[in-house]
């Protein structure tokens, strides 16, 4: 595959997401995976609003909330993304799976962390076997 055809398909994968979250708004997923898409190709501002959106249909989803805060620190915009992250790690409960809430909430933690501190510091979080 050409470069030009791997841009193309990018733009065409795009397109179709795009698609998706207005035939359907009222799916996650749709905002969710067109998001991740954006924040894949490097185009902050536009994961930015995608999500943004996502989280104007669906107020307080943890996980729109952590692709909102990642795409923010990405941009530079740390103080935003600090609160998100911070948001997250005290609303994972929500989530119906706790392995993987648990699991968010320790990424979240861990940016929270670095953006406060400069460093992830989880020494906390870490856990042996017995």
């Amino acid at each position: 595959m050409t470069k030009s055809e791997i841009i193309e398909n990018e733009i065409s994968k795009i397109e179709s997401l795009k698609l998706e979250v207005e035939k359907n708004p009222t799916d996650i997923n749709n905002h969710l995976r067109l998001g991740w898409t954006y924040y894949g190709e490097d185009k902050m501002q536009e994961a930015v609003d995608t999500l943004q959106g996502g989280i104007q249909r669906f107020p307080g989803d943890v996980e729109l909330l952590y692709a909102l805060a990642l795409s923010l620190k990405k941009l530079g915009k740390e103080q935003e993304s600090l609160k998100l992250f911070k948001e997250v790690v005290n609303s994972v409960e929500e989530l119906d799976d706790q392995i993987r809430g648990e699991m968010l909430r320790r990424l979240a933690l861990g940016h929270a962390n670095l953006l406060e501190r400069g460093d992830w510091d989880l020494s906390g979080e870490i856990w042996e076997r017995k």
